[in-house]
């Protein structure tokens, strides 16, 4: 790697200040050890799984070099610092053990069919700052530590380390070199001052496994404004369109920087993980006029698990999907300065529970979505399926809508609210148009149900249109154009959207019965683990 004394100098006067000021998850254990016993007390372990949890008190015996479960029992749920087991990754995250003088984090992996469960060490690392691993070079203020160029092996970043992005990291070569970059619950990653990002590149993988009470966060260095770094970006090897009939292998380079390609013949590819993270700050220009989004997939695949993510006051879009056909879940986009949830280029993924808040004076729309911008047509077509978003628009200076489906666009989206917009949907292009069908007569590939919209506007028809989006709104099942009953971005009591849902015939979904994001106010999902909005 190299390190340019330049950007060392930048960084220091940059990001001192709030380097300095961040403290590294200092708290009470989470559990003890007895070495006399061998026995690892849990008092508070959170079990999650998909989207609820549950709470138990545990003990782990030490037998040979694997933990096994020798007593558990449920306990109310609570809040605060505590172990963690995530179901989706077989891994318990242990935030603080004390063993002996020292405090460590301590990462335990299920073993696969073991009964009773048996666990063993995936990592014990010292909580406090030990020096910068080899693939890093010292930071300007104690505990810190810079990341640059290229990442070809599997390195893990811990949050006993403040790291600094200096620069576009790559992680990975283009389908060659591939690696695994595993970022630890409670890990600070901090863009320089600009043009500083982190690539996934094909091929590799991110495991950034967050928890709820040690989310990662991802952030410019002063953490203040839109544009203070680049954003996290994933390119993958599914599908995308935008290549000339019969081409076998479609790929594109991405637009902000074209070194580097996306797409393939993949479509359940897994890029990895991202839960349980904050995306703050991102949007930096990286040339002109070409903003990063906050979070960026190019060409992900459904095996790609992207859970509990937030992106925070972005300069361009919140989360754009150029192809691909990642899927995820419980999305909190507030504050960006563009479109909230973008796609391009034949996406064709899934989304449920989406959260779409802008302020006065920000945000463009809440969903823009287009099939592909030269060729309308472009196969494969993007075609989504969305369900439970609450979009809540603004309607100032600049606002547009809520929705706009144009450019060939299908989709199917399910239980969702949209509200205080200009406009909440609007259909643009011949194309997309033709592809929908008419009102009474769909053909399935453009289709809106059980959803509401209230707006100073409800519907505008754009450019080509062969029917009224109001007509092709209100003649599809439980669609009502009424107030939505919100307090803030949660439903009152009495609200219609708490009985107002239906179920998505499609595995990746949650069977709902209500519409929005939130099933009522009792439920909001986004405590603990975002960043205030």
């Amino acid at each position: 790697m190299r390190f340019k004394s330049s950007r060392i100098k930048k960084l220091i006067t940059a990001s001192v200040a709030l380097l300095g000021s961040v403290a590294l998850n200092g708290h009470a254990a989470t559990a003890t050890f007895d070495p006399a016993s061998g026995i690892v007390n849990l008092p508070v372990v959170e079990v999650l799984s998909g989207s609820t949890s549950s709470f138990y008190s545990a003990q782990l015996q030490l037998s040979g070099s694997e933990l096994q479960l020798i007593a558990a029992s449920p306990i109310a749920a609570t809040t605060g610092q505590r172990n963690v087991f995530d179901s989706d990754t077989s891994a318990v995250h242990v935030a603080s053990v004390t063993v002996g003088a020292d405090d460590f984090y301590a990462k335990l992996k299920l073993v696969p069919g073991s009964n009773p469960l048996r666990f063993t060490v995936d990592q014990l690392v010292n909580n406090a700052f030990q020096g910068c691993p080899s693939f890093a070079a010292a930071g300007p203020s104690a505990g810190s530590c810079i990341l640059s160029g290229e990442i070809k092996t599997n390195v893990t970043l811990t949050k006993n380390i403040n790291w600094i992005l200096s620069g576009g990291v790559y992680v990975g070569g283009d389908n060659t070199q591939s690696a695994i970059l595993t970022i630890n619950p409670g890990t600070k990653i901090f863009g320089e001052a600009g043009a500083d990002y982190l690539f996934i590149r094909r091929g590799s993988k991110i495991m950034a496994e967050g928890t709820p009470d040690n989310p990662i966060v991802m952030s410019g260095p002063l953490q203040q404004s839109p544009g203070e770094w680049g954003g996290l970006l994933i390119a993958g090897n599914a599908p995308i369109n935008g290549c000339n009939v019969g081409v076998t292998l479609c790929e594109a380079p991405f637009e902000a920087i074209t070194s580097e390609f996306f797409g393939g013949n993949n479509p359940t590819e897994s890029s990895g993980v991202v839960k349980y993270t904050q995306i703050l700050f991102a949007g930096f220009a990286v040339r002109p006029d070409e903003e990063l989004n906050g979070f960026t997939l190019m060409g992900v695949g459904s095996g790609t698990l992207i859970n509990y993510v937030q992106v925070h006051a972005g300069l361009d879009d919140g989360v754009e999907m150029f192809g691909g056909t990642v899927q995820m879940k419980h999305l909190v986009l507030t504050e960006n300065r563009d479109d909230a949830f973008d796609w391009t280029s034949g996406f064709k993924g899934r989304a449920q529970f989406v959260l779409v808040k802008q302020s006065p004076g920000i945000g463009d729309r809440g969903i823009e979505a287009d099939n592909n911008e030269k060729n309308h047509d472009s196969l494969p077509r993007a075609h989504p399926i969305l369900s439970n978003f609450t979009i809540i628009g603004r309607n100032d200076t600049g606002a547009t809508q809520g929705i706009l489906l144009r450019r060939g666009t299908a989709g199917n989206i399910w239980n969702s609210v949209i509200t205080g917009s200009p406009v909440c949907v609007r259909i643009d292009s011949a194309s997309t148009y033709v592809n929908a069908g008419s009102p009474g007569s769909l053909t399935g590939e453009l289709t809106m149900q059980n959803s509401f919209a209230q707006c100073a506007q409800n519907f505008a028809d754009g450019d080509g249109a062969t029917f009224s989006v109001s007509d092709w709104f209100l003649s599809q099942s439980e669609n009502k154009a009424e107030d939505p009953l919100l307090d803030g971005y949660l439903p009152k009591t009495g609200s219609p959207l708490t009985l107002g849902g239906a179920a998505v015939s499609d595995a990746f979904f949650d069977v709902v019965d209500y519409a929005g994001a939130f099933k009522d106010a009792s439920h909001d999902w986004t405590k603990e683990w975002t960043f205030p909005f």
